[in-house]
């Protein structure tokens, strides 16, 4: 009985040794700062996640069912190098969607999972120090649409060129349209899902799993003159698209 036990931790701790880190920015209220990874690097993938205290005073997240993330890469030559977009181009930034389930009510939290390195081809074998970053909601940044800036220290290491290959689904390649009540995407050869929302960040759409082998296409009858946020996601990439239905 005592080697099964001993057999159990042991397992317990090589799951917990294979576990991506958490990085929390918790009970932001209009403040910057910053948070040290333990054991990440830039070629890990981490949990980011963050806790907004007063949802429409300092970044305005009251009804907002996901927030962005816009991010560059702390090194010997500066803060913010090698943005992948513009700050206005929302389709690049990671999309962090919020877990606690109720966006009406403070406090807000939002998570994503994934490998910061996989935005940064430029900056390969250079040294990294951590990531500079802050988060945005749906309108586009400025004012208290967006958060102050933000760091992560993380573990220094050199950018490796095998990060930027996990996952990479040629985002750019992926393009979305909508046109007399149907939806179409093209671009994805993996399993993904879809979720629509309104300007209120009210989920109006939400397909989960669905197998798209080059081409999807399905009438959806949305509400005419308004606009929407469509987001495709699947376990190694996400994107936001905006369409208009007319």
């Amino acid at each position: 009985m005592k080697k099964n036990y001993l057999f159990l931790l042991l397992m317990l701790f090589a799951s917990m040794s294979y576990a991506q880190e958490v990085i929390s920015f918790l009970g932001y209220d209009g403040v910057g700062s910053t948070q040290t990874a333990a054991t990440a690097t830039i070629n890990d993938p981490i949990t980011l996640r963050f806790e907004d205290n007063d949802i429409i005073n300092n970044f305005y997240t009251e009804n907002q069912t996901f927030i962005h993330v816009y991010l560059g890469l702390s090194t010997a030559s500066g803060d913010f190098q090698a943005v992948p977009g513009a700050f206005s181009d929302l389709s690049w930034q990671p999309v962090l969607n919020l877990t606690d389930g109720d966006a009406a009510t403070a406090t807000n939290t939002y998570e994503i999972t994934f490998t910061p390195g996989q935005l940064f081809p430029s900056l390969v074998n250079e040294n990294v120090l951590g990531i500079n970053l802050l988060f945005q909601n749906q309108f586009g940044g400025g004012g208290n649409n967006q958060s102050v800036d933000l760091f992560i220290d993380l573990v220094d290491d050199t950018l490796n060129s095998s990060t930027l290959s996990i996952g990479n689904n040629s985002k750019n390649s992926v393009k979305t349209m909508y046109n007399n009540g149907r939806l179409e995407i093209s671009g994805i050869n993996t399993t993904s899902n879809i979720a629509i929302y309104n300007l209120l960040g009210r989920q109006v759409v939400d397909l989960k799993n669905v197998a798209i082998n080059g081409t999807f296409s399905k009438f959806l009858d949305l509400p005419k003159n308004n606009i929407y946020i469509v987001k495709i996601s699947s376990s190694t990439f996400s994107k936001t698209f905006k369409i208009v239905a007319k």
